[in-house]
């Protein structure tokens, strides 16, 4: 590989002033130059990770002011919401332990719906998919978005009844400026789902979340075997140059 040295010399002259020799000395200070190059770099991503902090700070406590909010907009009692805001917090949490798990550079998407499902029995849920690790951004939101399907499926669709069956199964296709993610939610079995007569909490933060936050789709078809969700969302890819883009 390349080195680098460092060279320093003196021309020795007679009475005259005419040259007559010269001494000096080269030293190799390749180490040197790479220990700098470490202590610079150490400390340009340590500014990076500050930033990105605060950046990530803000945006939690901006999801937990919004959920808060909508929470006690729907909640009948004080229980009820206590019930519900404690496990859409939980939820938020679990993403973040997969996230700190991953070292904030991203978080498997089957991690997070085994999280999800994990109070579940394992024949009420079916999972197909490619294994795919998900920037931050996208690991939080649709960690929020599977929380609220699930919960909704376990209070009113499929996971309330002994038969009733959650399949969840994405893939990921090419894309002029990255890939596209299509995951479905598909319920069988669960009692006959009627047309809501107003859009909810939870409807409202899965289109929320893939719409205004990802810049994606979501269609939500509340069929009378079961309630069908597709999510379509563009997986741009973060620059090389910067390692804690998400």
């Amino acid at each position: 590989g390349a080195r680098y040295v460092n060279i320093r010399g003196k021309v020795l002259r007679d009475a005259s002033g005419r040259p007559r020799r010269m001494i000096g000395v080269v030293l190799d200070v390749t180490d040197r130059r790479a220990a700098f190059a470490a202590v610079t770099e150490s400390e340009r991503r340590q500014r990076l990770l500050i930033n990105e902090l605060n950046h990530r700070v803000k945006n939690t406590l901006a999801t937990v002011q919004s959920i808060a909010s909508q929470t006690a907009r729907r909640a009948q009692s004080v229980d009820g919401f206590r019930e519900s805001f404690e496990a859409r917090l939980l939820a938020l949490s679990a993403t973040h332990n997969a996230l700190t798990q991953g070292g904030w550079e991203g978080a498997s998407l089957r991690q997070l719906l085994e999280n999800e499902f994990s109070p579940y029995a394992r024949e009420h849920v079916e999972l197909e998919g490619p294994n795919l690790d998900l920037q931050p951004r996208y690991a939080l939101a649709l960690g929020m978005v599977v929380h609220e399907l699930a919960t909704n499926a376990a209070k009113y669709g499929a996971l309330s009844t002994p038969g009733g069956v959650v399949r969840v199964s994405w893939r990921t296709e090419p894309a002029d400026d990255g890939r596209v993610l299509t995951l479905q939610w598909v319920e069988r079995g669960g009692p006959r789902v009627e047309l809501p007569s107003r859009r909810g909490f939870g409807s409202r933060l899965v289109q929320g979340s893939i719409e205004h936050e990802l810049g994606g789709r979501a269609e939500i078809a509340y069929e009378p075997e079961g309630l069908r969700v597709r999510l379509t969302l563009p997986m741009a890819q973060p620059a090389l140059s910067d390692p804690f883009a998400y």
